[in-house]
């Protein structure tokens, strides 16, 4: 009995460094600065980190773009899909486990750009095998989380940021 348990110790040892799967990479970010806590469109600053998320994501090899259906993530998505000539698609933000289910379905080895928000964010992250996180302070916009999602079920978050620092 102890030979089989010590060979069933190696085996599941082995395999996941022999995982062969293609690794999905997630980057996630809450949307851009907006003009009031009431508006749903981008301040200026929103505007410029917007940029800033454009000039971050062309150097990331992005394979898609999602956003939910409000303007505010549209508009941090924009300069992303236009300097990467994407079409960003549209899930309305309560279908976190759709948008996860279709990014594993149709991206599978790729990195993606979700924009969510500061409730979401979180939700994204875990649904896609991260740990708990608790909602992004409403203060807070400069986040860029680094998902990794290999096909053998090994995940890694890394936090980041880009773009002027929040208050």
């Amino acid at each position: 009995m102890r030979r089989l348990l010590g060979f069933a110790l190696l085996i599941g040892c082995c395999a996941s460094s022999l995982c062969q799967e293609p690794t999905t990479t997630y980057l996630i970010v809450r949307h851009a600065e907006r003009l009031t806590p009431e508006a749903d469109a981008l301040s200026p600053q929103g505007e410029a980190r917007a940029q800033e998320l454009a000039h971050v994501a062309a150097k990331a090899n992005v394979a898609a773009i999602y956003h939910s259906d409000k303007e505010r993530t549209r508009q941090t998505a924009a300069p992303t899909a236009a300097a990467l000539k994407l079409t960003p698609v549209a899930i309305p933000a309560k279908d976190i486990k759709a948008l996860i289910d279709h990014i594993e379905k149709n991206h599978r080895g790729q990195t993606v750009l979700i924009v969510g928000h500061s409730n979401t964010v979180p939700m994204i992250i875990r649904e896609a095998g991260g740990p708990p996180l608790p909602d992004i302070d409403d203060k807070e916009f400069d986040n860029l989380f680094v998902l990794t999602r290999d096909g053998c079920g090994e995940v890694r978050l890394v936090q980041l940021q880009y773009g002027a620092a929040s208050p």
